[in-house]
């Protein structure tokens, strides 16, 4: 499971190890550096999820560096905390007015450091789901206008396609109507998506077994991966995993969403093994790993988006609905893939609702 990514700047190195220990140790992975040009070398490389940052360093003091992360538009959305021992008003509203979420003054505890990089996280995941929720809102009613616009005039061009062909006997128009026809289906399929996302808006949620109703849905695609494809299906499940509050069918619809893509991604043979464990956190932990294609670093961060598609085929909404679904269960859903080795999707849902 993907961890949350802190980056410890300090040109101190016992407080930049002890700060970075105490971090490791309340779960987060944990990346230094020890002045202002490496921290902007290492949000680079790394893409931190928050930063410490202390003001006092060489080569470029954290004021700077602060500025120059929240005048970037790829880097400006990574909360900063600056722990310091400048503890003046004014070093304080500087500080602030640069662009830095929190203030700090050393000495400090680690447990009010710990604190308040939890305080920040959980404000930031509130304001990116509060962005997302807004943004699905929206996309609802664009696709209910979408679908309602789009269905009778297919209606249409399908029935009069058909009706033609049945007159017609020269095989080039034959072919020529066949292409309208099987475009149509096409557009009828991304039609029959959008209702589908509109269905998945609200959950019903019932206590269920995790394990069994993930074997159901491998019995749902199961017969489909090995007749089309060579691919074997390997579940490493959790013994008696808590009773979890979820909307079976929604939930079902965003697994299988999740298996098809992993399906299509397999050339011809390959394997998905999906596994269920508890965590620390309070959470159990579904794994979807393939042997497909995976994803490149480019397209990986769109593959929620609406209507992104790798594959130019059909609607990409099943990872927007997927998505839209785990979110409805309070839970979470990353995806790690390297290219040509295949795609690991990750999926947190809450023991406690």
């Amino acid at each position: 499971m993907k961890r949350t990514k802190v980056l410890v700047v300090d040109d101190n190195e016992q407080n930049t190890e002890l700060l970075a220990s105490k971090l490791e140790t309340d779960g987060y992975e944990t990346y230094t550096a020890y002045d202002g040009p490496e921290a902007l070398e290492k949000v680079e490389r790394f893409t931190p999820d928050l930063i410490l940052l202390d003001i006092m360093m060489p080569k470029m003091d954290g004021y700077e560096v602060c500025r120059r992360l929240k005048a970037d538009e790829k880097t400006r959305h990574i909360p900063v905390i600056m722990v310091t021992a400048r503890g003046e008003v004014e070093d304080k509203i500087l500080g602030l007015d640069t662009g830095a979420e929190d203030y700090i003054c050393k000495p400090c505890s680690l447990a009010e450091i710990s604190a308040r990089v939890r305080s920040i996280l959980h404000t930031r995941e509130l304001q990116i789901r509060l962005g997302e929720m807004e943004k699905l809102a929206a996309l609802g009613q664009m696709v209910d206008g979408i679908a309602h616009e789009v269905r009778n005039p297919l209606m249409v061009i399908g029935g009069m396609a058909r009706h033609i062909k049945e007159k017609v006997t020269d095989e080039q128009v034959h072919g020529h109507i066949n292409l309208i026809i099987r475009e149509v289906e096409r557009l009828e399929r991304m039609v029959e998506r959008i209702d589908e996302y509109k269905r998945s808006q609200v959950s019903i949620l019932k206590k269920e077994d995790i394990n069994e109703v993930i074997k159901e849905i491998v019995n749902e695609i199961e017969e489909d991966a090995v007749s089309r494809k060579e691919i074997g299906i390997k579940l490493a499940l959790m013994q008696k995993p808590p009773l979890l509050l979820i909307d079976k069918a929604n939930f079902k619809k965003a697994v299988l969403n999740i298996l098809q893509n992993s399906v299509d991604a397999i050339d011809k043979k390959g394997r998905i093994e999906i596994l269920t464990a508890s965590s620390k956190d309070g959470y159990i932990e579904i794994a979807i790993k393939d042997t497909g294609c995976g994803i490149n670093a480019k397209e990986l961060k769109d593959v929620f988006n609406p209507f992104y598609t790798s594959k130019m085929a059909g609607a990409g909404l099943g990872l927007t609905i997927a998505h839209k679904i785990i979110r409805d269960h309070k839970g979470d859903v990353t995806i790690e893939s390297q290219e040509g080795k295949g795609t690991v999707v990750s999926i947190k849902l809450p023991v406690k609702y």
